[in-house]
């Protein structure tokens, strides 16, 4: 059972836990608070009766009892500010009635029941008021209080005095007070119900813009971002806090693609830029086994050019995989370069890769450069000869014969 209550209490929404919550805060403290005052009035009206009863019977113990209705009538007698409802009643050491004064507005004339008010009831209760049902019970043997009354010794006479007022003029006060305060109370906490709710919206308004932007993100738009707020606000740091993560996120995706595009670069360049050197080593391969280098020098040649592209191709392939690892801060290696000599070995490279085309190191006239002739300057020897292998080979590849 309380996994179920559980389970129901977790499915019902942010907004609404917090309004059932506050409201019932409220509620729980508008009933303490409405108990305490009624409490308090209570003890208060009966504080009140309390007085007025002690009061008039030490007014009218010393009268005498034959007299009372006169004196009163001739306004002789003055007595404390009684209600309109009211009992009055002299009794005799036997609790016998022996004149007895009713008010009532009702028209009934209610009196309590004396019966059991002998002289000993009398002079045990001490003179402090106390409730009397309708069967005349008093003290804790009262179960539902009709009269609050006082009882005192008579001093012109023996017998007592006994002054009545009936409870429900205060009850249905209190009563009264309680069906007011408990419509204000359930009025209250509609309206605060209400207010709770439209300010809770209003404060979690923000989560809705953090879930359509969540929304965005997952459908692949990555720029998404909240809106900036100011101040030190709980939505104010969360809001950062996940355009700080969005950020994260997005330079992390924009590395890895570069990253991506970088590895299709080195497929890329690793197929183009090996594939010129193994035709050259194949080229001069095919030479030797065609029986077209018969002369030592001639063989000597070609195997030097094979090795020089091995040793070109293990350069590519650590070029290559500084590239896969994204090492673009290399520094180039300069040093003492012929470009001549560069040039006459791409040009037998490409004529070993091409027998069919004739390929010569010119000047700028067109004239064949002498054996002697060189171009010195400082470079990266390696990567010129990677230049002018490539220029050959596109060339070979895509200009017509002849």
């Amino acid at each position: 059972m309380n996994q179920k209550v559980g389970n129901a209490w977790e499915q019902v929404s942010l907004r609404a836990k917090l309004t059932t919550l506050s409201v019932a805060l409220i509620g729980l403290l508008l009933v303490v608070s409405s108990l305490g005052t009624i409490s308090l009035l209570k003890t208060y009206l009966q504080s009140n009766a309390d007085n007025l009863l002690v009061s008039t019977a030490e007014a009218l113990r010393d009268e005498d009892p034959s007299l009372i209705e006169a004196r009163l009538a001739n306004h002789e007698l003055e007595l404390p500010p009684l209600p309109s409802d009211f009992y009055i009643a002299y009794l005799d050491t036997d609790g016998q009635l022996l004149i007895g004064l009713v008010s009532s507005t009702d028209g009934k004339k209610s009196v309590p029941n004396l019966s059991k008010f002998d002289i000993a009831s009398v002079v045990s209760s001490q003179g402090v008021p106390f409730d009397v049902d309708s069967k005349g019970m008093s003290g804790n043997r009262v179960t539902r209080a009709e009269w609050r009354m006082v009882a005192l010794q008579l001093h012109s006479m023996p017998g007592s005095i006994v002054v009545a007022l009936p409870t429900g003029s205060n009850q249905a006060l209190l009563n009264q007070y309680a069906t007011i305060g408990g419509g204000f109370g359930v009025l209250l906490l509609v309206l605060a119900g209400l207010s709770i709710w439209f300010t809770i919206s209003s404060a979690l308004r923000p989560l809705n813009e953090v879930e359509r932007t969540a929304e965005a993100v997952a459908a692949g738009d990555i720029s998404q971002r909240l809106i900036e707020r100011p101040g030190k606000t709980e939505i104010a740091r969360l809001n950062r806090a996940l355009n700080s993560m969005l950020d994260g996120m997005e330079t992390a995706l924009q590395s890895r693609n570069k990253t991506v595009d970088q590895m299709r670069r080195f497929v890329s360049d690793a197929s183009h830029e090996l594939r010129t050197p193994l035709v050259t080593v194949r080229g001069y391969a095919e030479l030797y086994r065609m029986g077209a280098l018969k002369k030592p020098e001639q063989i000597a040649e070609a195997m030097g050019r094979i090795e020089s592209e091995a040793i070109r191709m293990t350069g590519l392939v650590e070029s290559l995989l500084a590239l896969a690892r994204l090492d673009e801060s290399a520094e180039i290696s300069k040093q003492p370069t012929d470009l001549v000599a560069l040039a006459r070995d791409a040009a037998k490279d490409a004529s070993a890769a091409d027998s069919q085309r004739d390929i010569r190191v010119t000047d700028e006239s067109g004239e064949p450069l002498a054996d002697n002739a060189k171009m010195t300057l400082l470079a990266d020897a390696s990567s010129l000869r990677q230049v002018f292998t490539n220029l050959l080979a596109n060339a070979s590849r895509f200009s017509p014969e002849g």
